[in-house]
């Protein structure tokens, strides 16, 4: 029905907001019942192994940096060269975690795909707040350390924890792409692994923009990661030295991936073999 206007009637609104609203809650009840089960798939009913998504990163964060605090190297603007090192690794690790997993995703979930309210888009998100999650604790419990032992704030707290953000969406966009690339050609499983590892020494994880000449810089700015650590950096140690970074560029990179990994979805879903 429609009113004199021409609009739909009131009671028509609210029932599409209602229609909304109840869809929304739907898929959020799904996405927290796959959270449930991942949980329990990968480190059982034992608190121990829940905390060890805390641990890991922590952990090869923690020794990363004591690598590279005892070379003894002093650093621009005086960093600490051990909090340079596990702030730049500890989001890098929420890249490689999401992006590894992407692969096994919708193969390790395929009977769940039965269930109409559950989608691939479903089993991806799931996993991906969990690996975010842990991460985000991590990056909270570091900032802590660093306040309380070292006496080193944040400059920019707001800072870091949007560039982490946006470093989600990134991941998540990513994963899509692979986990409908795996469900099509399977041998794409086996060169992600290894690619990940390379892209470390590319992800500007483990350095700053300006310490390279611009030339080089202008070739690393075309990494959309190499913008988000350099956000992290500059909420972590200010201006101690200058960053780069455009997150124009990285919104844009965001919804390319997320549309591209959405559509590719959409058509491997068709492809999925159900044993």
């Amino acid at each position: 029905m429609s009113d004199a206007s021409g609009l739909p009637s009131l009671p028509s609104r609210r029932a599409r907001r209602h229609w909304a609203i109840e869809g929304a809650a739907i898929q959020w009840r799904v996405v927290s019942a796959l959270i449930l089960r991942e949980m329990q798939t990968r480190f059982g009913r034992h608190n121990f192994g829940f905390l060890w998504l805390f641990l890991e990163p922590l952990v090869l964060g923690t020794v990363l940096g004591i690598i590279h605090a005892s070379h003894g190297q002093s650093m621009p603007g005086g960093v600490d060269p051990f909090l340079f090192s596990i702030v730049g690794y500890v989001p890098f690790f929420m890249f490689r975690s999401v992006v590894n997993r992407a692969g096994t995703a919708l193969h390790s979930n395929l009977t769940l795909l039965f269930h109409r309210q559950v989608t691939p888009v479903d089993v991806l998100v799931s996993r991906n707040l969990l690996e975010a999650a842990a991460v985000f604790g991590v990056i909270l419990l570091v900032l802590g350390v660093a306040a309380w032992w070292a006496g080193v704030w944040p400059a920019n707290i707001s800072e870091i924890f949007f560039a982490m953000l946006l470093m989600f969406l990134l991941c998540h966009g990513v994963s899509m792409i692979l986990a409908a690339g795996v469900a099509n050609w399977d041998g794409l499983e086996r060169i992600i692994h290894p690619a990940t590892y390379l892209a470390m020494p590319l992800s500007g994880a483990f350095f700053a923009l300006a310490w390279f000449p611009p030339e080089v810089r202008e070739l690393l700015l075309w990494i959309p990661l190499v913008h988000l650590h350099e956000m992290i950096r500059e909420g972590m140690f200010g201006h101690a030295f200058r960053s780069y970074y455009d997150v124009g560029y990285v919104v844009r990179s965001i919804l390319i991936v997320n549309l591209l990994g959405l559509a590719y979805l959409r058509g491997a879903r068709r492809k999925l073999e159900i044993f």
